[in-house]
């Protein structure tokens, strides 16, 4: 059965920090555990070289541990996994679709497929429209990762004479199955692509309210030349 190639699973989230294990976990990779170390360790180094005292040393220790992590600087926090898609990896997935289908698929079934990726690659030559999140990056995603491969896969998958004679009840062939079901993913990848431009064209509708409202009238033409205002004869 041809496998078709498909992007990368995203990494996995960072260990949660909500329950104890996982604070305890936080705290010590974090900077003022880490500082707090070097200083117990510089206090050690004191009692090794006779500085600071046999009885002291406890003390010492735990008193330039606790300075260690007063001074030092809070961890900032990670900023959220995945806030965009992958675009680069994505495109590539979409060309290496392509070629394989063209080595196992007739022309009709390539050139459907095509058509859909025309459409991903609008979309992905814009990565500003797909937002973390949103309903149509999820679609954009998932049309990659499964829609189009797996509607190739499971015809790729039919004897060859059986997908280009087999009528089925409603009198198509698998061939022409597989091609209507490409001809929807182009339309679902188009609307998608006009939704996400949508949202940015509200977006500069409100900012364009915003300089209205800021600086006045936003018209760009210059008044036109001025004659002499002298006395007419």
């Amino acid at each position: 059965m041809v496998r078709l190639p498909r992007p990368d699973p995203p990494p996995p989230p960072p260990p949660s920090t909500s329950g104890p294990r996982g604070k305890v976990l936080a705290w010590l990779g974090s900077p003022k555990n880490i500082a707090g170390c070097t200083g117990a360790i510089g206090g050690l180094g004191l009692t090794v070289t006779g500085v600071a005292g046999s009885p002291e040393w406890p003390f010492v220790v735990t008193a330039l541990y606790a300075i260690g992590a007063l001074v030092a600087p809070a961890a900032r926090p990670a900023a959220p996994a995945g806030a965009r898609p992958r675009v680069a990896e994505l495109r590539t997935v979409v060309d290496a679709q392509l070629r394989i289908l063209a080595a196992h698929a007739p022309a009709e079934i390539t050139t459907a497929a095509a058509r859909v990726a025309d459409a991903l690659r609008e979309v992905l030559d814009r990565p500003h429209l797909l937002r973390a999140g949103s309903p149509e990056t999820f679609v954009i995603v998932r049309t990659i990762d499964d829609y189009l491969p797996t509607a190739l896969e499971v015809y790729l998958g039919l004897p060859p004479r059986y997908a280009e004679t087999h009528r089925l009840d409603d009198g198509r062939t698998p061939r022409q199955v597989v091609v209507d079901q490409l001809g929807l993913l182009e339309k679902g990848v188009r609307d998608v692509t006009e939704a996400a431009a949508a949202g940015d064209t509200a977006r500069l509708l409100s900012h364009g309210r915003f300089l209205a409202d800021r600086f006045g009238s936003t018209d760009l033409d210059l008044p036109g030349p001025t004659g002499p205002t002298g006395p007419t004869v």
